[in-house]
């Protein structure tokens, strides 16, 4: 009994240094069992909870204990958050770089900024427990919904997120529940080491390394990190921290070296002196058709992924569309969310990999009412009646404000229906969508020509709907049968898209005018980690370059009502794809659309992966290919958004 009660007091005295081997032991198995980890993480996890067995058994100073808790704390709350943010933690020993060191210093000043408030440890750590458990079931929640975890820009986009807010699932997973309640464990123990060691004043070592973190702080933050942040890329959802702090420097406009909006203006002169003449608006068979332009949300063939097998196809209609039309991949620089980006790059021409940082133009740029070049300002020159139709809440990407500066003379959101349309799910389905549109040309203007810019909302995230608005139709077969209910719900509503398609495309067929009906998602949808796996055989930390990039693609549709050029065109970027419509069209364009369509011919892609060149090499953003061949179209970029010099 007395062995009993020694064992139990030398285990009680010792509670925060056995949880944390056991934290050690329960890596080792995510990493062996699941590959959750690498075992670089279980080692250096190792090597801190051995330091803390020195230090709290050795080590007698008092408040050198209480700073190393915290620090051990701030680092054990940092891969919680990597857990919580992706499901994956990779700080590796043999591969660790200047933003993982930020990140953890950053995790640690976090804990101690808490202390210096409240002069208690433990208060610190409940605190900065807290802290992390929020912003990682934020980004968990992210994660599953988007495929991007909390970003500076959502706090303007606050609108949109609460518009869609109540469509999704909430259920909290394994993730949530363990994460949860091991910060909860850590802090009683935590509490107790505290306890054990309380201290009445604060001592020199608090001090010194308070001055030791201010200091450090100044050249990670104003120097080497902004350099790290736009030169190298060196981000993932593991250094979470270290991004969001990256993000939130991004917001002070950092122009590309060497820009001035002379320089901008001197780059168009130079191309269109050397250019051939312009087009003329021609006649005959492409004299001023009506545009019809569809962005389809979250619109994609799944199939560019790897094989699918289901038990009917889902579509059927568009593999089958052959003549009078034109048929590629938009390559989109956005996954699972950010809708805006690519709205913003088909009606600009501006490529958002341009950027210094990642942004939302619409949510950045366009905070005042500036008259902005732009696609419908374009075809508004030349006789074109223009009109944006979003069968959703006008608050969404602040699209209201973005519309007036792009100068369509209609606006038309869901709260400005007169009429309900069709839903399905939660949202206007595209056959309610389409039914509009085919009543607004029914009434339109003869002989007046319309361009037509629609965003539908049917096939929108999540796909975990259970109600009596939406049935699953379409069903994965062989090894994946049953497995993936969001990807069988998402191929279900490509199914009625394709057929609604069909029927818009059918009415269009006889319309007395010609017309030409574009088609493309604005992105893939995000659906099961496992499902993508499945399709491709890797998870996507192992896709190859090639894999990467089928992931950034969505089907594109030209198509007329009249005898056109059928000729397929592969893979093009949203950045060009407006003004090869208008030369499709035979319809004039801006120098500046004279200008994109030029580099389209050299380079036919270029999005968040990289570019892509007319020989099919790729050259990842970020590398020194990448910088050279993109740099005058940069310049443009920001002096056509950013500055709005024309």
């Amino acid at each position: 009994m007395d062995r009993k009660k020694f064992c139990w007091n030398i285990c009680k005295d010792n509670m925060l240094l056995i949880y944390g081997l056991l934290q050690v032991i329960l890596l080792a198995m995510l990493r062996k069992y699941y590959l959750l980890t690498v075992y670089q993480t279980v080692a250096a996890y190792l090597f801190v909870c051995l330091c803390g067995v020195i230090v709290l058994k050795f080590v007698r100073n008092k408040a050198v204990q209480n700073i190393y808790l915290l620090m051990w704390s701030s680092f054990h709350g940092i891969i919680i958050l990597g857990f919580l943010t992706q499901g994956t933690f990779y700080l590796t020993l043999t591969q660790i770089n200047k933003v993982q060191i930020v990140n953890l210093f950053l995790g640690f000043l976090l804990y101690w900024i808490f202390y210096l408030i409240s002069g208690k440890g433990q208060t610190a750590v409940a605190v900065g427990n807290l802290v992390i458990a929020v912003m990682g079931i934020t980004n968990h929640y992210l994660m599953r919904f988007r495929g991007a975890p909390f970003q500076i820009s959502d706090l303007k986009a606050a609108k949109t997120a609460g518009n869609v807010f109540l469509n999704y699932d909430y259920m909290p997973d394994l993730y949530m529940l363990f994460t949860v309640i091991d910060l909860f464990v850590w802090y009683k123990l935590i509490k107790q080491e505290y306890q054990k060691r309380e201290l009445k004043k604060r001592q020199i070592p608090d001090a010194i390394v308070t001055v030791a973190a201010v200091f450090a702080c100044i050249p990670l933050v104003n120097g080497t990190y902004q350099k790290i942040y736009s030169e190298t890329g060196q981000f993932s959802k593991d250094s979470y921290l270290a991004e969001l702090l990256a993000d939130a420097e991004g917001k002070i406009e950092s122009y590309p070296e060497g820009y001035s909006a002379e320089n901008a203006k001197k780059i168009l002169q130079d191309f269109n002196s050397q250019a051939l003449q312009k087009q003329e608006m021609v006649s005959t068979a492409k004299k001023m058709p009506n545009i019809v332009v569809i962005m389809n949300e979250a619109f994609s063939d799944l199939r560019v992924l790897g094989e699918i097998e289901t038990d009917q196809p889902f579509l059927e209609y568009w593999d089958s569309l052959e003549e009078n039309c034109i048929k590629g991949w938009a390559n989109v620089s956005v996954f699972g969310g950010t809708t805006a980006n690519s709205e913003y790059e088909f009606l600009s021409s501006d490529a958002t990999a341009l950027y210094q940082n990642p942004v939302i133009p619409y949510n950045n740029y366009f905070e005042q009412t500036d008259v902005y070049q732009s696609m419908v300002s374009v075809l508004k020159d030349q006789g074109y009646e223009t009109t944006a139709f979003h069968p959703y809440l006008s608050s969404g990407w602040n699209r209201t404000q973005v519309y007036r500066a792009m100068q369509f003379d209609h606006i038309i959101f869901l709260e400005d229906l007169e009429q309900p349309l069709d839903t399905m799910r939660l949202y206007t389905s595209d056959e309610g969508d389409y039914t509009y549109i085919r009543q607004y040309f029914d009434q339109k203007e003869k002989n007046t020509p319309q361009f037509f810019f629609n965003v539908t909302m049917q096939n929108h995230s999540g796909y975990t709907y259970d109600g009596d608005n939406f049935k699953t139709t379409v069903h994965l077969r062989g090894d994946a049968a049953g497995k993936f209910p969001q990807a069988e719900q998402y191929l279900s509503l490509i199914r009625e898209s394709d057929k609604a398609l069909k029927g818009l495309l059918e009415y269009f067929e006889n319309y007395e005018e010609p017309v030409v009906v574009v088609m493309f998602g604005d992105h893939q949808p995000k659906l099961e980690e496992e499902f993508y796996s499945y399709v491709t055989g890797n998870t996507r930390d192992q896709w190859n370059l090639t894999q990467q990039r089928n992931q950034y693609k969505t089907p594109l549709l030209i198509w007329h009502n009249y005898v056109a050029d059928s000729e397929n065109i592969g893979d093009i970027s949203l950045n060009y794809l407006a003004p090869f419509l208008l030369q499709d069209t035979g319809l004039n364009m801006s120098d500046y659309q004279h200008y994109i369509l030029g580099q389209y011919e050299e380079l036919p892609v270029i999005n968040s992966i990289g570019i892509v060149d007319v020989n099919g090499n790729v050259y990842v953003r970020g590398s020194e290919e990448f910088t050279e061949r993109t740099r005058e179209m940069q310049t443009l970029v920001y002096a056509h958004t950013v500055e709005k010099v024309w």
